[in-house]
């Protein structure tokens, strides 16, 4: 950016004496300002204005002072009151070093605004012309890195949604899987019952052990005929049972 332009304006130009106290004050802060003691130039400026406030020529001085010092939200309103006068030598470097006191803050939408006035003003003033080129370079890369921030933005939303939708997708597909398995090992437990089930049946269809080995029942024939087939055979036993004793008999001194 082209220089803060330093116009240190003395006073009987616009219609003051040397002589004047005032117009005194503005050329020893203009002496200090040469010498680059932009604090002490600052008090000599601002003790002249309590005298004499609405002379613009201390306001513009004052903000020169205050632009050296860095002080640029200070310099831009000393530099805003010095442009409101109807004279061009003072309001159209008054307007360029408001742009510059506006573009060091980065506000550089208000700085185009100043730097257009000023070469309203005075069309011919080169460093106007690079300075509101300047600002306007920096206005449209402004533009542009908030165009970037939002789009990064919309992305990381867009990422953040999408992430979100895997996740509940993600979910829903557990939740599946843990129907399935549910499912499945429901069915398994059926099977397992049925499987039961039908043992049971298969053992119920046959006779157990003491069901194979009890008898059956008879009729009074039968169980009769039975008793008498034994009764016969029991005679018979003992009519043997007889005859065996008599053959083991022994008769007296036979050994």
């Amino acid at each position: 950016m082209r220089r803060f332009l330093c116009v240190l304006l003395a006073l009987p130009l616009l219609g003051w004496t040397f002589l004047d106290p005032v117009a005194k004050k503005n050329e020893e802060g203009n002496a200090l300002f040469e010498k680059g003691e932009y604090e002490a130039a600052l008090r000599r400026y601002l003790e002249a204005q309590q005298e004499a406030r609405d002379h613009l020529a201390l306001h513009f001085n004052a903000g020169d002072a205050l632009y050296k010092q860095g002080k640029y939200a200070e310099a831009m309103q000393e530099m805003a009151r010095a442009a409101e006068g109807e004279h061009p030598h003072l309001s159209a470097p008054a307007f360029y070093n408001l742009g510059n006191a506006l573009f060091r803050q980065e506000k550089f939408q208000e700085a185009v605004g100043a730097y257009k006035k000023s070469l309203e003003l005075k069309p011919d003033d080169v460093d106007a012309k690079v300075n509101l080129e300047l600002a306007l370079e920096k206005l449209d890369q402004n533009e542009q890195e908030q165009k970037r921030e939002g789009q990064d933005q919309n992305e990381d939303q867009n990422e953040d949604q999408n992430e979100g939708k895997k996740q509940e997708g993600q979910e829903e597909q557990d939740q599946q899987d843990q129907q399935r398995d549910q499912q499945q090992q429901d069915q398994q437990n059926q099977e397992g019952q049925n499987q039961d089930g039908q043992a049971q049946q298969d053992r119920a269809g046959q006779p157990n052990e003491e069901q194979q080995s009890r008898p059956e029942e008879m009729t009074p024939e039968e169980a009769a005929r039975i008793l008498n087939a034994m009764k016969a055979r029991e005679e018979e036993s003992q009519k043997r049972r007889k005859l065996k004793l008599r053959g083991k008999r022994y008769h007296g001194n036979e050994w």
